[in-house]
């Protein structure tokens, strides 16, 4: 059951699936849901399997819903400020009787409409028909958003990411340097460890005149014409807002994505990363009583210090999971012993591996990668830190 640490300062209301909830104005949508103990929020999008928060920092489906008429909005970059009407997508029934998820009992090894029934031309288009109609992510939103035009602006130094390394960055580089960060706050994982250090990060970099923005993401990085060295431009959006940033300094500092659990059913809800598990701690909620956590990492042993009174378990060598037990959200763990298996009941799941590095927008900009057993794919930089012509990675995305 996940709950508040604190009662509510700001109190708002909010709809959710018909049913009147409330928020502390400000927060994020997942903060609380989850504090209203909903932890189902979605369904997948073929086989409509139980789907919640796992990472909060969209960078998984689980909290993708429609909002005031609008499809596909993660909740956890949504802020609650009263009055929103909150809705599960992509269900016939509701988020917990999916009449859908009855192509799961079919189809229990997954479908492919491409090759089921392939050749039988009645029977194949029938079975594409079905997949069209049970897949997806929402229907269009109520009404058509209103055309803007994208705001250009020319900088010297635009910075990606705004956690420890990129706001260090932003410090030196002062009034040259323009910062985006997807996040709701600044600051990344330093802001869950080191809050204070993350604040005064922050307060530097403004001091010495660099622009910070949160909650704008960088879309897509584009070079000018066919030479490498062109001038980039960047795609970000905030809001309904588009700006399209040119440079000729891009520096990354976008981090790591989080390790993602291996063993069988670790999709459920109630499974979260241990940087999700942090960001719900920010924001005073709890997300179950009992707790069991999995992994190694210095994230989960933060967790292990401030969810103490509610973990129940802790098991370092994921290997020992079997598989996690829910139906519609995770009731607990089964975990092999000496002298077989156990249950371990809990009704959340802190997860922490090794991250691996997010290196796309790098990668967009003409970098190199090289796969790292352990690790994953890491940009290839030169003896400068710099990936391609004019960009320039820094932090851990880099594995240094």
């Amino acid at each position: 059951m996940g709950f508040r640490r604190v009662p509510l300062t700001h109190r708002v209301e909010f709809l959710h699936d018909g049913d009147l909830l409330e928020a502390e104005r400000g927060q994020s949508l997942v903060h609380a849901l989850v504090a209203a103990d909903r932890l189902l929020l979605a369904r997948s999008t073929k086989l409509h399997r139980p789907r919640g928060p796992f990472c909060l920092r969209a960078a998984c489906d689980g909290c993708s819903m429609r909002v005031n008429g609008v499809p596909n909005v993660l909740g956890c970059r949504t802020r609650v400020y009263g009055g929103e009407t909150v809705e599960t997508q992509n269900v016939l029934g509701s988020r917990e009787v999916d009449l859908l998820s009855a192509t799961d009992f079919l189809f229990p090894r997954g479908m492919d409409p491409h090759r089921l029934f392939a050749g039988v031309r009645v029977a194949s288009t029938v079975v594409n028909k079905l997949a069209r109609r049970i897949a997806g992510l929402g229907k269009l939103p109520d009404e058509a958003a209103p055309v803007t035009e994208a705001r250009r602006r020319e900088v010297d130094v635009l910075i990606v990411g705004g956690g420890q390394s990129g706001l260090e960055l932003a410090a030196a580089e002062g009034s040259r340097a323009v910062l985006l960060d997807d996040g709701l706050e600044l600051g990344g994982k330093l802001r869950l460890l080191r809050p204070e250090t993350a604040r005064v990060l922050g307060v530097e970099a403004r001091a010495a005149g660099a622009e910070l923005f949160s909650g704008m993401t960088a879309l897509g990085v584009y070079r000018e014409g066919d030479a490498p060295s062109g001038a980039l431009s960047v795609l970000a959006v905030q809001g309904e807002r588009v700006t399209l940033f040119r440079t000729r300094r891009l520096l990354l500092a976008t981090g790591c994505h989080d390790a993602v659990p291996r063993f069988a059913s670790g999709e459920l809800p109630g499974v979260f990363s241990a940087r999700a598990a942090l960001e719900l701690d920010a924001g005073n909620v709890v997300p179950a009583l009992r707790i069991a956590l999995v992994g190694r990492g210095p994230l989960l042993d933060a967790c292990a210090e401030r969810f103490a009174r509610y973990v129940v378990a802790r098991i370092e060598d994921a290997e020992r999971v079997e598989h996690a037990v829910g139906t519609l959200a995770v009731r607990g763990l089964v975990v092999r012993t000496g002298g077989g298996s156990e249950r371990i009941d809990a009704g959340a799941v802190i997860f922490d591996g090794t991250p691996s590095p997010a290196f796309e927008l790098a990668v967009q900009a003409g970098a190199r990668t090289e796969f790292r057993p352990g690790t994953g794919y890491v940009p290839v930089l030169d003896a400068d830190g710099q990936a391609a012509p004019g960009v320039y990675c820094a932090g851990s995305m880099t594995a240094a």
